[in-house]
């Protein structure tokens, strides 16, 4: 036993302490070799760490913006996509505003051929009754005498007409020396743009009442309105209900467009405007508003509580449109005739329910934000006008010197106009012709005029028409305008003069002159946002170059023109860009490049319509 215990203790003495030392000092070792490898690590190794960490970083970075440029390029192509929407949405309802006129047009004419035939079989039908009571109680001589007066009236209407087409081969010959071409220039879509262009596409001699034709337009202009109501009822209550920014992006474009067709259908209808204004108001800015929404994201900016809640408000006053027409509707009854609508008056259902809806102007706080229907764009600054306060009778006066070559007569005052402008106004007339005009209350200055004389043909040239554009603008006083487009339709020309300075064109500060093609006249100007905008400017210097922005422009595009404009951006500020136009797949095209960020501002297309030449 003791040999066992002696055993045992030998085996415990082998596993205590002492070894346990042992393989501390080991481990200890261990560490001290590692400081000591760090100490005698040389300089090279700790460069080559350096270089591998550096690299690490510039890889990760790399790996970055390869993100961020695929995240610009996806909101690019997002963009793009909705521009085309758009556009596609647009030309959409323009042909089909131009087929139901065409249809219209071309009944009116067959009805018009079918009266003046009726007409003249009735009057030669009293007119031969007339001959054989004349011939039965005339005498030789009488009747030896009308021969006479007969051919001398064959032979004077022979020579009218000879003498006619010699003057019209002069004509010709004068008017193809004298034709300059066409200006290809652009101006920038503010409001007054926007309303012009409305009046062009939608501007025709109405028919009369009992075209069956008429009254099928009407009716499909209103049910189409009511649609496109409802329409916008539908996407702005998903819009509200998503979470999803592309789904977002997606009702709001469609909210857009569902408002350019409302407010087509709308224009199509012959209401008066006080009638139609506020339904036509409240389209507008939803579509402009949703626009605005749509954009914001696309920069990649968030919207705030603030434009959910406008979109909210927008929503209810739709919500609210939308009860009001499905109540007429109700209340027409199957025999209701549109056309009515053209005479007027309290007792038509229709009229007097659009004129209710005026209400909804106050049942929603007031937008205000960079748009062409925004609330604000009332409380603009007018920059252009100074001088003292003038009287009726110093507008009547300046009305008077003005117009001295017109010839008018009852020249007399007949109000004013407190919107934007405070005016007088005066009118005259020419040989039953009105000539109406707005002189400004401060400094006495030509707002606008309009003369109601008509234009038969085109005689004189573009270059005519741009020449006694600027020649009557420079007799108001109002010099350095250069003329950036051009447009011939129903016999006028309308020329887009803008100021220019330093070779820089300044499209906010934009005059239209009208003038006939026939007599080369100046017939009507609007300047009042020359003169709310004008003033001198101190010109930023461009951060791009021209080769820089046009980088930015599509290599698709065939760019012909580049230069430099103040292009009017919403109602509150402007910037400064780069001008190309270029033509792709044989249409022309503008683009806008910010010459300080190299962003596209806007980009228009040229549309020949039978209005003339459109931008949109």
């Amino acid at each position: 036993m003791e040999k066992t215990n002696n055993a045992v203790e030998k085996a415990e003495k082998a596993t205590r302490p002492s070894g346990g030392a042992s393989k501390t000092h080991k481990k200890g070792g261990g560490a001290q070799k590692k400081k000591s490898a760090a100490k005698t690590m040389s300089a090279k190794d700790r460069k080559k760490m350096a270089v591998a960490e550096e690299q690490k970083r510039q890889r990760e970075q790399l790996r970055q913006e390869k993100r961020e440029k695929k995240e610009r390029a996806q909101a690019e192509r997002a963009r793009a996509q909705a521009e085309k929407r758009v556009e596609l949405a647009r030309l959409k309802a323009h042909r089909k505003a131009e087929k139901e006129k065409a249809k219209a047009t071309a009944l009116r004419e067959r009805n018009r051929r079918i009266a003046e035939h009726k007409a003249q079989a009735q009057q030669l039908k009293a007119e031969r009754l007339a001959k054989r009571e004349m011939l039965r109680n005339e005498t030789k001589k009488e009747r030896e005498q009308r021969k006479r007066e007969e051919r001398a009236a064959v032979l004077a209407e022979r020579r009218n007409a000879r003498e006619q087409r010699q003057r019209n081969q002069q004509r010709n010959k004068d008017k193809n020396r004298g034709y300059g071409g066409w200006l290809a220039a652009v101006i920038t879509l503010g409001v007054a743009t926007l309303a012009l262009a409305s009046a062009l596409t939608f501007t025709f001699l109405m028919p009369t009442e009992t075209d069956g034709m008429l009254e099928a337009t009407y009716q499909k202009s209103f049910y189409d309105t009511v649609d496109q109501v409802d329409n916008i009822d539908l996407n702005l209550s998903k819009a509200l209900a998503t979470s999803d920014t592309g789904a977002l992006q997606k009702y709001l474009v469609d909210t857009a467009i569902n408002s350019e067709l409302a407010e087509n259908d709308l224009q199509q209808l012959p209401l008066q405007d006080e009638s139609k204004f506020y339904t036509t108001k409240l389209i507008n800015q939803i579509g402009d508003y949703a626009k605005y929404l749509n954009n914001k994201i696309i920069m990649g900016e968030e919207l705030t509580k603030s434009d959910m809640d406008g979109l909210k408000q927008l929503y209810k006053a739709n919500a609210e449109l939308k009860d009001a027409l499905q109540k007429t509707v109700s209340e027409m009854g199957a025999d209701y005739s549109f056309s009515s609508l053209m005479e007027g008056g309290e007792g038509n259902i229709v009229i007097s329910d659009f004129n209710q809806l005026q209400n909804l102007s106050v049942q929603y706080p007031e937008l205000i934000y960079d748009g062409p229907f925004s609330d604000g764009q009332n409380e603009r600054e007018i920059k252009g006008l100074d001088g003292a306060e003038i009287t009726d009778n110093d507008a009547l006066n300046i009305f008077t010197e003005i117009f001295i070559d017109y010839n008018l007569t009852d020249v007399k005052n007949v109000g004013v106009t407190s919107s934007g402008v405070e005016c007088y106004n005066v009118q005259g007339e020419n040989d039953g012709e009105l000539l109406y005009a707005q002189i400004s209350k401060k400094g006495g200055k030509l707002i606008m005029f309009d003369f109601a004389g008509s234009c038969k043909e085109v005689i004189c040239s573009s270059d005519t028409a741009i020449e006694k554009a600027e020649e009557f603008l420079s007799g108001l006083g109002i010099e350095d305008m250069k003329a950036v487009w051009i447009n011939l339709a129903n016999n006028v020309y309308t020329v887009n003069l803008a100021y220019e300075k330093d070779d820089v064109i300044m499209y906010p500060d934009l005059i239209k002159v009208r003038v006939c093609a026939e007599t080369s006249k100046v017939i009507g100007i609007e300047a009042k946002s020359y003169f709310t905008n004008h003033v001198e400017r101190e010109i930023a210097k461009a951060s791009l170059t021209e080769d820089q922005a046009l980088e930015k422009v599509s290599s698709e595009l065939e760019v012909e023109t580049a230069r430099l404009a103040i292009v009017p951006i919403g109602n509150s500020s402007e910037k400064l860009c780069y001008e190309f136009s270029g033509t792709l797949d044989g249409a022309t095209y503008y683009v806008y490049i910010d010459a300080m960020t190299g962003r596209q501002i806007e980009m228009f297309k040229v549309i020949e319509s039978t209005e003339g030449t459109l931008l949109m």
